[in-house]
């Protein structure tokens, strides 16, 4: 019988550390189908992803999934997260460099495809129907990015993870790199994930392969995240009567 070891939890899905005869292991269990519809989450999705991703060595494999009860369970990596810092330390650099490159080698065609700025317009609206006043101080800049990003080629076959930051990479005791977190993967433009990372770490515009287009996706990438916060903690919030945004 599993046992659990420890249970962090944060505000949208449940992440549990447990150990029986297969060794220690994350069993991961999503929020409810609504919640995650709403912020985005398709749990197939994400299995799928990780598991294409598993086989690549870059992620962990997925042992069970269950759909009815909306959980899966992998093996516990060990490791350690990656130094906020890591831009400014060679080994680490190199590697990321090299994981960025292996991420734009695979062809990911059989996973869906995302509209960045379908994703920003669905977002703003969902965030327009629980919180109008937050909202509405987006409104001007989500249409702005918008009809900016219509102008450069969102198209591409490589796989990206969709939500790749220094929190999402773990160090392997051997130093590979492995990454978790998989439920935006996508197959999509070589710069996506690059734009992530450049949020919280200058310097990432040396390895864009469109340069020209590089801080548009940065900006878009920026203000995805900032709404995804904004409905997220709105969502929250709504579960609990008497708080506003």
């Amino acid at each position: 019988m599993a046992r659990a070891v420890s249970s962090p939890v944060n505000s949208i899905n449940r992440v549990t550390v447990l150990e029986d005869a297969r060794g220690r292991l994350i069993r991961r269990e999503w929020a409810s189908s609504d919640r995650a519809y709403q912020l985005g989450m398709a749990p197939d999705n994400e299995v799928e992803a990780q598991r294409f991703a598993a086989d690549k060595g870059l992620a962990p494999p997925v042992l069970e999934y269950d759909r009815t009860r909306r959980f899966m369970i992998m093996p516990f990596i060990e490791g350690v997260p990656l130094e906020a810092d890591w831009f400014e330390r060679p080994e680490r650099r190199r590697a990321m460099q090299a994981l960025i490159s292996r991420l734009r080698s695979i062809d990911s065609t059989e996973l869906p495809t995302l509209d960045i700025g379908d994703r920003l317009r669905q977002l703003h609206d969902r965030l327009s129907r629980v919180a109008p006043t937050c909202a509405e101080r987006y409104q001007v800049e989500v249409r702005e990015c918008i009809a900016q990003l219509a102008m450069i080629s969102s198209a591409g076959t490589v796989l990206v993870h969709g939500d790749l930051s220094f929190e999402n990479v773990i160090v392997r005791e051997d130093r590979s790199l492995c990454l978790i977190d998989w439920e935006y993967a996508h197959c999509g433009h070589p710069d996506e994930d690059l734009a992530g990372l450049a949020i919280t770490t200058p310097g990432m515009e040396e390895w864009s392969l469109a340069l020209e287009e590089f801080p548009l996706r940065v900006r878009a990438r920026r203000l995805l995240d900032e709404l995804w916060r904004q409905l997220a903690a709105a969502l929250a919030s709504d579960d609990q009567p008497g708080q506003t945004m």
